[in-house]
């Protein structure tokens, strides 16, 4: 039985009791049990890697009314995301911004909390720089434990979290992400709230000679750690091929594939092909997005394209979309969500949002 059957069954006597509680951002919220993880307090003999870090332990109740205790474990079933009752769930929430260039506002869990009650926040991606000088490559550690503190967080508050390999040239390195992905799969894999994405952005690479054999090695490395939660697959050119992923798919069971879009500069014909993809059943999470240009909108006096972005939320909407904005920031970019001194804590009224926010807000709580 994998560790994943395991928490199934009693997330599975427990979410009954749950659905028939507050709704997500009532106060205050009812708890029910937690599922342990491997080798932390209370849990049974686990395997080599798998005994959580010192200092850290879950919290021994789940909030009533949180995403995840309102879905317990996600899986990819007909093309689509459901939850463990077999119901298409649309997640919505926020990317963090590189993790070694941000954290402070990644790392506070108040500002989740926060994000969670009064936005409807139901996933945060933990986007984990690798290249830049000071990222994974040359600082893993100091990377790995930054990813740590937002899947902590996440765990706690009982929302989603995507662990996110956020490189260009992963295909470079792929020894190093399998490295990475089965040590985090071993600390976290047998939380439900845990989504991995092992490949943020290919270039102009091709799909079938470097992109898909690379997570084809990446996915079964993962596998021997976690053998059943959602793993979400880059695509060329900087995640807008999906159409290519459509006509040649990976193997395997509970795979997704991201479409990243930028509505100033990505509109119908990238849609058309998001569109090809859905109509062939294959299964897309937007792990990023913006109503801006391409740059994140580096131009504070540039455009938020929000009606062209209004046209892809519907179309993710029609769709059972799930989908995260970029970025949980303070800066003048117009993907930055925050002014900048914005709180850290949370607290976010219209005085403290930026660029592309208000969208971002409206959306998350429709």
């Amino acid at each position: 039985m994998s560790l994943h059957s395991k928490r199934r069954g009693l997330l599975a006597a427990v979410l009954p009791l749950v659905m028939a509680c507050g709704s997500e951002g009532t106060s205050p919220r009812d708890t029910v049990p937690l599922p342990v993880a491997p080798g932390a307090a209370g849990a049974g003999a686990a395997g080599a890697g798998s005994e959580p870090p010192a200092g850290w332990q879950p919290s021994e109740a789940l909030e009533a009314g949180t995403p995840v205790a309102l879905h317990g474990q996600l899986r990819v079933e007909g093309g689509l995301l459901v939850d463990q009752a077999g119901v298409p769930v649309q997640l919505k929430g926020v990317s963090t911004m590189w993790l070694n260039w941000e954290q402070s506002y990644a790392s506070s869990k108040d500002a989740l909390r926060w994000l969670r009650d009064n936005w409807g926040l139901s996933v945060i991606r933990a986007a984990m720089g690798v290249e830049p000088p000071g990222a994974y490559l040359t600082n893993p550690t100091q990377m790995a434990n930054n990813v740590r503190t937002v899947v902590r967080n996440a765990i706690e508050l009982g929302v989603y979290v995507i662990i996110d390999w956020h490189d260009h040239n992963a295909h470079l390195h792929p020894d190093k992400a399998m490295e990475y992905f089965g040590q985090a799969a071993d600390e976290f894999g047998a939380f439900p709230n845990v989504l991995y994405e092992t490949y943020n952005e290919p270039e102009r690479v091709t799909w079938a000679d470097v992109v898909k054999p690379y997570h084809e090695a990446v996915t079964a490395s993962l596998r021997t750690h976690d053998p059943d939660s959602v793993i979400i697959l880059g695509t060329p050119q900087w995640s807008q091929l999906v159409n290519n992923a459509a006509d040649d798919p990976v193997s395997g069971t509970n795979l997704m594939y991201t479409v990243h879009f930028y509505s100033c500069d990505h509109r119908a014909a990238l849609r058309a092909q998001a569109q090809y993809a859905r109509d062939r059943q294959v299964p897309i999470f937007v792990t990023e997005w913006g109503a801006t240009r391409a740059d994140g909108g580096l131009d504070p006096n540039g455009m938020v394209c929000a009606d062209e972005a209004q046209l892809w939320h519907d179309f993710m909407n029609e769709q059972g979309i799930s989908w995260t904005a970029w970025k949980l920031d303070d800066c003048a970019d117009l993907s930055c969500l925050l002014r900048t001194a914005a709180p850290r804590v949370g607290g976010w009224e219209d005085e403290w949002l930026n660029g592309h926010a208000s969208f971002v807000r409206a959306r998350m709580q429709e």
